[in-house]
C-alpha cells in the first residue's frame, strides 16, 4: 500500500515503493538535477488511489507527482503513474495553473508511454483523471 512512509523527498530525489511483508513489489525513482531555482518534486495526494478495476490483473496503484525547476509561479511536469503486477503505465503532461481568473500551462495533451498505449481502458481511466490530477490553483 502506498502511504506515507513509502514516499519521501530526499534532497532532490524521489523514492516511492510498494513492500508486501519484506518484499519490494515495485520502486519508483525520480530526482531533479541541476536546479539553482526552487525544486517541485512530489506526490500530488489527491491522485493516489488503489482499485481493483475489471480491466487490470489484480489491484491498480495510481499516483502523480510534480517535478520540475521553478523560478515562481510555473508550470512543472506532471507525471501519472500505475502500477499493476509490477508493470508501470506513464502518462505524461504539464501542469494546469489557474491564478485568480488567468490560466497557464498545460495547453498540450498528456502523453502515454508504450505500455498505456497497449492499455486503451487504463489509458482511458486515466485520461478522465488528467484533467484534475494536472490541476494546480492559487
Amino acid at each position: 500500500m502506498l502511504a506515507d512512509n513509502n514516499h519521501e523527498v530526499i534532497g532532490e530525489q524521489l523514492l516511492i515503493k510498494q513492500t508486501t511483508g519484506t518484499t519490494t513489489d515495485w520502486f519508483l525513482k525520480d530526482d531533479v538535477k541541476f536546479c539553482d531555482d526552487d525544486i517541485s518534486l512530489g506526490i500530488i495526494d489527491t491522485s493516489v488511489e488503489i482499485q481493483n478495476f475489471p480491466f487490470g490483473n489484480g489491484y491498480i496503484v495510481l499516483f502523480a507527482y510534480k517535478t520540475g525547476c521553478v523560478g515562481g509561479i510555473e508550470p512543472v511536469s506532471i507525471k501519472y503513474i500505475a502500477f499493476n503486477n509490477n508493470t508501470q503505465y506513464s502518462l505524461d503532461g504539464e501542469e494546469h495553473i489557474i491564478l485568480g481568473q488567468d490560466g497557464f500551462g498545460g495547453e498540450q495533451p498528456p502523453v502515454p508511454d508504450s505500455n498505456l498505449k497497449n492499455n486503451k481502458p487504463l489509458y482511458d481511466y486515466m485520461l478522465t483523471k488528467w484533467g484534475d490530477v494536472s490541476l494546480t490553483k492559487y
